[in-house]
């Protein structure tokens, strides 16, 4: 009999109660696993979430040193928890990190005759390297590295959260793939290069898009700068961020044109509360319950989204007879905090904390979300725009708000835009229960218009006969 996978929990294994990390070794890496095939790796936790938390941190890893023991970079394979058999020390630096250190020995130095015996030894290790590996080592002693060559070190040592550390990876590596389609690498980043990239793919982005890109960029500029790995020009402070300080364009405009204006986020009004918590969740049925609950606790306890979505059921504590959510982690240390469960919400929670143990997450129906936060978070969006109805910016035609256009749809754009919203979501879901639900819609609107069209009728009928 088949067994159905679950690519949610890929790469796990659940050993009693506790969850490992397995991973299969390519062929090419072998040569310095001592043969070995596999990866095997205890997460030491019994919770899911923090199992893929640390599954996908073990796996950029790995999947970083298979590629640099495919191209000579590296050595060995250096994991915690983990410890190869190839008889190389972990310890011992790759041949583009050697060469890193090579090259800081190099700018530090200010006698000629130490500079020559640093450049003789590394001549001499160079020709003890396998082509692959001395390439490697060279380019690193020119400082001919991939941009993010040393980024994985650098966000060990910012000690950033889970989700910053996985936004700021992604935001450098944008740049680093930009600019390998360029062949450009670390030691060519100036300011000019900077400044193309910025006009190429920041400047028509929303302002805080662009200053969260430019703000990671900068502060690894910063770590590079401080670790030799870059050298700022004369006149640039170390902790500037050259060359990505100053980036941004500042935007004076005061004018503003039709159409010019942008939606700005803004709290939903009170009417708009009350049909969301009345209305019928639109989408998967299954899903509607926890949208309603983690809605309701929001409302009510005024608690941050992911602290919701991510609360244990040993982080709901009862003192006195009283239920509070003990707030354990946040943005910030002050976050920790306990914060009393409403009167309205004492049945749902006690419900939700039965048969449950003390890391099972309290909303477990988003326990199989990467990211808990996200996903309720695009699942709001998307349930507060299919049933709250408002003209956002681009869903309506340019011929709509011309004097002409307002007088062939009388004034019903609102309506026409309704209309042409709820039915590309609808078509957006390529579904038989939404289909069903927009044919009968639209049939008995037809039903509706034609009744109404004949009862018009026949009272104009009636006038006309007296």
């Amino acid at each position: 009999m088949a067994v159905k996978s679950n690519r949610a929990e890929r790469l796990l294994s659940l050993r009693g109660n506790v969850w490992w990390y397995r991973q299969g070794i390519p062929q090419a890496v072998h040569k310095v696993t001592g043969g070995r095939k596999f990866i095997l790796i205890n997460l030491r936790t019994s919770d899911i979430a923090e199992a893929k938390r640390r599954r996908d941190e073990i796996e950029r890893a790995t999947s970083a040193q298979f590629d640099e023991i495919k191209t000579g970079r590296r050595l060995s394979l250096a994991l915690d928890g983990w410890g190869d058999s190839s008889g190389v020390r972990s310890a011992a630096l790759p041949p583009a990190d050697r060469g890193t250190v090579t090259r800081a020995a190099l700018d530090a130095s200010e006698d000629a005759d130490e500079r020559h015996l640093i450049i003789t030894a590394a001549e001499a290790e160079a020709e003890a390297m396998r082509p692959a590996q001395r390439k490697a080592f060279e380019d690193a002693m020119a400082g001919k590295v991939e941009i993010e060559h040393h980024l994985e070190t650098y966000l060990t040592l910012a000690e950033l959260a889970p989700k910053a550390t996985n936004e700021r990876r992604g935001i450098i590596m944008m740049f680093a793939r930009w600019c390998r389609e360029k062949g450009k690498t670390l030691d060519r980043v100036d300011r000019r290069l900077a400044g193309q990239y910025a006009s190429e793919f920041l400047d028509g982005k929303h302002h805080v898009t662009q200053g969260k890109h430019l703000s990671a960029l900068r502060q690894y500029w910063i770590y590079l700068a401080r670790r030799g790995h870059v050298a700022p020009p004369a006149g640039e402070a170390v902790n500037s961020g050259w060359p990505w300080n100053d980036q941004a364009i500042e935007k004076r405009g005061k004018r503003v044109e039709r159409g010019a204006q942008s939606a700005e986020e803004r709290p939903f009004t009170d009417d708009e509360v009350k049909t969301l918590i009345t209305a019928e969740y639109p989408f998967k049925a299954a899903d509607a319950q926890v949208m309603k609950d983690v809605l309701l606790t929001s409302l009510l306890s005024g608690m941050r989204q992911a602290e919701i979505v991510t609360l244990w059921v040993q982080e709901v504590v009862e003192e006195g007879g009283e239920l509070f959510f003990d707030i354990q982690h946040g943005k910030t240390a002050v976050a920790a905090r306990k914060v009393p469960v409403h009167s309205a919400l004492g049945a749902m929670v006690r419900k939700r904390l039965a048969g449950k143990g003390p890391q099972e997450m309290l909303f477990d129906e988003l326990a199989i979300a990467n990211n808990p936060s996200d996903a309720f978070g695009n699942a709001i969006d998307r349930w507060s725009k299919k049933v709250i109805q408002e003209n956002d910016i681009g869903q309506m035609s340019k011929w709509m708000t011309h004097d002409l256009g307002k007088t062939a749809i009388q004034f019903r754009s609102f309506m026409v835009a309704a209309w042409t919203k709820q039915t590309l979501t609808g078509v957006h879901h390529k579904d038989w229960d939404t289909f069903v639900m927009w044919s009968t819609s639209i049939l008995f609107g037809g039903l509706s218009y034609t009744a109404q069209t004949y009862v018009n009728g026949f009272e104009h009928t009636l006038t006309a006969r007296r």
